[in-house]
């Protein structure tokens, strides 16, 4: 139920069912502190046995909604761990005005009580998404949501023709939704560099299989369309 990514991080995977039939393989990502507390990124539907596995790996203390559309369960992960801070994209407090929820930075330490262990980084220029990203920098793994995906494969006809149709099957890509939701190209440029100038060697995205081989290049070359719209000084090298 629990995958070990790497050292202090697990990934939930589940299948998840959308409207009109598309079956979208989808992650939460976990990460165990150094004080032995846990961080639960993106989550999903968790039950009871899942919940176990949790509870044996330490005491969940934060729960992350990062962007504006990967916010669905966090509603029913607060009410099992209620003693939970809550961090979460700041349009997220229009949606869910009366949930006890306190807003991600737009870029630095995730929260000080984590130190410098997690960083934040928002993706400017598609203000629908305000999706933010991560870096856990102990073990150099970056964390994405629907900024990328790497769906390689899939039993379901419906969903083949639906990733197709985005620009994303059977390949790390962005896809042609969140392209079309960037209202301002040189602050969604800006932001995917300052991403690839982060030190990690692996990424974790929450729809497709994560890349543990040649993460930083295969994520420059996917992340082209964005960062092609930077200033020179500020564009990140290239693959």
């Amino acid at each position: 139920m629990l995958r070990p990514i790497a050292e202090n991080v697990w990934s939930h995977e589940t299948m998840l069912r959308m409207p009109g039939g598309v079956h979208l393989p989808s992650r939460a990502t976990v990460v165990r502190t150094s004080t032995g507390e846990l961080l639960l990124h993106s989550p999903l539907a968790l039950d009871d046995a899942t919940a176990a596995e949790l509870d044996r790996l330490g005491e969940v203390r934060w729960i992350v909604a990062p962007s504006a559309v990967h916010w669905l369960f966090v509603k029913a992960a607060k009410e099992r761990y209620p003693n939970a801070k809550v961090l979460g994209a700041p349009l997220l407090q229009r949606k869910l005005p009366d949930f006890p929820l306190s807003p991600l930075p737009a870029r630095g330490e995730l929260d000080p009580a984590l130190g410098d262990e997690l960083e934040v980084l928002r993706i400017d220029g598609a203000p629908f998404m305000d999706e933010h990203v991560f870096l856990h920098r102990p073990s150099r793994t970056a964390l994405v949501t629907d900024l990328l995906f790497n769906v390689r494969q899939s039993e379901s006809f419906v969903t083949r023709f639906f990733l197709r149709l985005v620009g994303t099957l059977g390949k790390t890509a962005q896809s042609r939704i969140w392209r079309l939701l960037v209202r301002d190209r040189e602050a969604a440029a800006e932001s995917a560099s300052h991403l690839l100038r982060w030190d990690f060697r692996r990424l974790v995205m929450a729809h497709g299989d994560l890349l543990d081989d040649s993460a930083h290049a295969r994520t420059t070359v996917a992340l082209g369309w964005m960062t092609r719209a930077a200033p020179k000084l500020l564009a990140a090298p290239q693959a």
